[in-house]
């Protein structure tokens, strides 16, 4: 697998961390509350359970009192004791019916009178409750025996089903609660034998400390994400935003540059330097006739980056060294591929810190050869923001350069340090006169002489000029009658991406004011 390309390295250490405090505030919080709501729930089935037993309770409260009253007449005979029994059932609430019953027979009951019936001693819990989906009376209608014993026969009070159901129901406010009573058990619309059927995967259970029945009633936790949506969304969306603030702050904080020159290392790891060319032509020649390359800078978040914000960070740090090569590498590759007319003039923008550069001579080499066959002339124009010590090294080395056929051109001439002074000593080649002095043609008498003089200087010494900064056609006219060698500036064309330049010189669409 191939490695991350510098910038998505960059991009996505920044990420990761940015995320993590995005989510840190939702990571944080989010287990309290899937905890507090488990809780909830559970305390919500505990208390449903809690409510139905003493409800239920309440009912067979009152079997058991009807129970406890007719139990003196067991082993009596019927007709004695049948007054007893309905008696009960017409004061003692959730009483359906009493019976008496002996040797697991009922022999009186409070409906029919005397009777004899089986009576299934062991389907009775613990021997006192006995749940029935329903009777011979009423098939649909599930009942409950409540049973107590005495030494002479048993005393029974039935309780209607519909009654438990009904407190079943009122219990019921998030889950159904089923009661369960032996093998059977009743739920709030329905009866039957086995495990409840409970709807969710956690059962509460509760037991009676009075009679020997369970309630049981069932709840689910929902999925993490569905639970806080549902139960915390305003919240969610809160720490959400707290967190992605958080985040965004770090993400922009790390992507700060330690320094500028850490930040020019990154854009030159990431390639973000680009040349862009500004056309040059020569007065009575058709056509674009070279060009110079200027460095710019496409930041990835701000966009191009205009060169007077970072060149002078470049220069001093010495950065601009690796970053002229990279811009002129780029530019070479793509020209020497171009159809460019004879002589076309290359220009580079050099600094005192490329001449101190070892591998200057060496790159320079390297980069004429890769024109060799395109037609252009490499020319190196010496910025003279900075004050270059003449010495015999930097003397050897623009000799070696011209031997190499690399001209120098003093770039800005006239507005920097010692302009004479590298006339005198430096082999040259040409003169880039200022678009300072060139803007006052037309306007400022003073700057019409200046430009005047050092055309006739160039000339004296046998220089060629360049006039940068032509932005109107008076200008252009008066250097051309003036006999500069070479023009540049808006008028002409403005700096272009090298793919436009391409495409631009390939359709001709170049410069036409002097074709004819």
């Amino acid at each position: 697998m191939s490695p991350l390309h510098p910038r998505r390295q960059h991009r996505l250490s920044h990420l990761l961390p940015a995320l993590l405090v995005a989510l840190l505030p939702l990571l944080t919080v989010a287990p309290t509350l899937l905890w507090q709501e488990g809780q909830d729930l559970r305390r919500l089935a505990r208390q449903q359970i809690q409510q139905g037993v003493a409800q239920v309770d309440e009912i067979l409260d009152q079997a058991d009192q009807a129970s406890r009253t007719i139990l003196p007449h067991a082993g009596q005979p019927c007709g004695q004791a049948v007054y007893s029994l309905r008696r009960q059932v017409a004061m003692v609430p959730f009483v359906r019916s009493t019976a008496l019953a002996r040797a697991d027979t009922f022999y009186c009951t409070s409906l029919s009178g005397s009777i004899s019936l089986p009576l299934d001693s062991g389907g009775f819990a613990e021997g006192r409750l006995q749940l029935l989906p329903g009777n011979h009376i009423t098939p649909n209608v599930p009942l409950l025996y409540y049973r107590l014993r005495g030494p002479r026969g048993d005393a029974i009070a039935t309780v209607d089903g519909r009654y438990l159901q009904l407190a079943l129901q009122d219990a019921s406010d998030t889950s159904p609660v089923f009661l369960q009573v032996g093998a059977a058990w009743l739920g709030p619309r329905r009866v039957g034998r086995g495990p409840p059927p409970q709807a969710w995967r956690t059962v509460e259970i509760g037991r009676s400390q009075r009679y020997p029945y369970t309630l049981l009633t069932s709840y689910e936790v929902p999925s993490w994400p569905r639970l806080l949506w549902q139960r915390h969304g305003l919240l969610v969306i809160v720490l959400l935003s707290l967190g992605l603030a958080a985040g965004a702050t770090l993400y922009w904080l790390l992507g700060r540059p330690a320094s500028p020159l850490a930040e020019l290392r990154r854009a030159l790891a990431n390639d973000e330097f680009e040349g862009f060319l500004q056309p040059v032509i020569k007065p009575g020649l058709p056509g674009w006739q070279g060009a110079e390359a200027l460095m710019r800078w496409r930041h990835p978040r701000d966009g191009l980056i205009r060169p007077e914000l970072f060149i002078p960070h470049a220069e001093e740090s010495g950065m601009i060294v690796p970053m002229t090569w990279q811009m002129m590498r780029q530019v070479a590759d793509r020209l020497r591929r171009l159809p460019l007319p004879p002589d076309f003039h290359l220009g580079f923008n050099i600094s005192r810190a490329h001449l101190q550069d070892p591998r200057f001579y060496d790159d320079c080499r390297e980069l004429q050869q890769s024109l060799q066959g395109s037609g252009a002339v490499l020319t190196l124009e010496l910025t003279e923001r900075e004050l270059v010590e003449v010495t015999p090294e930097v003397e050897e080395l623009f000799h070696r350069l011209h031997q190499l056929g690399v001209k120098i051109a003093l770039d800005d001439f006239g507005t920097g340090h010692s302009s004479l002074v590298y006339l005198q000593q430096l082999a040259v080649d040409g003169l880039k006169i200022d678009q300072s002095f060139v803007a006052g043609i037309g306007s400022d008498g003073l700057s019409a002489h200046i430009v005047d003089s050092v055309a006739e200087l160039a000339a004296k010494l046998g220089l060629e000029t360049v006039a940068e900064g032509v932005e109107t056609a008076e200008q252009l006219a008066y250097l051309s009658q003036l006999g500069v060698g070479w023009l540049q500036g808006f008028h002409i064309a403005r700096p272009m991406p090298l793919d436009e330049f391409a495409r631009r010189l390939i359709a001709g669409d170049t410069w036409p004011r002097l074709q004819r």
